[in-house]
């Protein structure tokens, strides 16, 4: 038996992975495969080459995460970019205006700021307005109504199943895409208007978009820019 082969048992048995020995003793992997593949690992083998595997892979998938991260914000700030230049084509189309002032000041803005949420949502107890924010989203920014999801915001007053039914209605939006509907109002609400003022509670349009969100952030810096702000 060769020596190099007998020192390459060695290792395999010892736990090193064929990378290693390759590199120790500068010998082909097919070669170390061809030598050592009726090899029998112990369990302490065995195991120091699977707590290996298991390292490499979470720092392989660590390092993929966050060039992923680096992609997608770079994408972010493109399709932001883009969006902010639209506006001045886009500017005498009305509801293209309407849309994104409303969205301005009742929309989810919080993902362009740091936080990892990064959706669209808009909320509002205004059948109008939200009425004219559904016409925003399907004919400006070309959502389809199955990528819609909607919630409605309750309290202990409101008739749930009118209130969904009703804002079903309004948006022309099948009940099986509400999601489960939250009975909860904060504490500021509170402050501002009695329980009995929002019969049919508050209605949050939300499409799980992240592209569309910050193209929509992009037209809001537009706008501002558009207005001299």
């Amino acid at each position: 038996m060769r020596s190099d082969k007998g020192l390459a048992i060695r290792l395999r048995m010892r736990g090193n992975s064929y990378s290693q020995i390759s590199k120790k003793l500068n010998i082909p992997k097919s070669t170390l495969s061809y030598w050592l593949k009726s090899i029998k690992l112990s369990k302490n083998a065995k195991n120091k080459i699977q707590e290996r595997v298991n390292k490499t892979s979470i720092k392989a998938l660590i390092k993929r995460n966050k060039q992923q991260t680096v992609l997608a914000k770079k994408r972010a700030e493109e399709v932001r970019s883009y969006a902010s230049k639209e506006v001045k084509t886009l500017a005498r189309n009305k509801l293209f205006i309407t849309g994104v002032s409303l969205y301005w000041a009742e929309g989810y803005k919080k993902g362009a700021k740091g936080s990892k949420w990064k959706s669209v949502d808009f909320a509002n107890s205004d059948a109008a307005m939200i009425e004219i924010m559904m016409e925003f989203f399907r004919e400006i920014c070309g959502v389809e109504n199955q990528n819609i999801k909607l919630q409605l915001i309750s309290h202990s007053n409101v008739d749930v199943e009118k209130a969904v039914s009703f804002w079903s209605g309004i948006t022309k939006i099948p009940r099986n895409q509400f999601t489960k509907t939250c009975c909860s109002i904060s504490k500021s609400s509170k402050s501002k208007r009695k329980n009995d003022s929002l019969p049919n509670g508050t209605l949050h349009i939300r499409i799980n978009n992240v592209s569309l969100f910050f193209r929509i952030i992009g037209w809001i810096d537009g706008f501002k820019k558009y207005m001299g702000l």
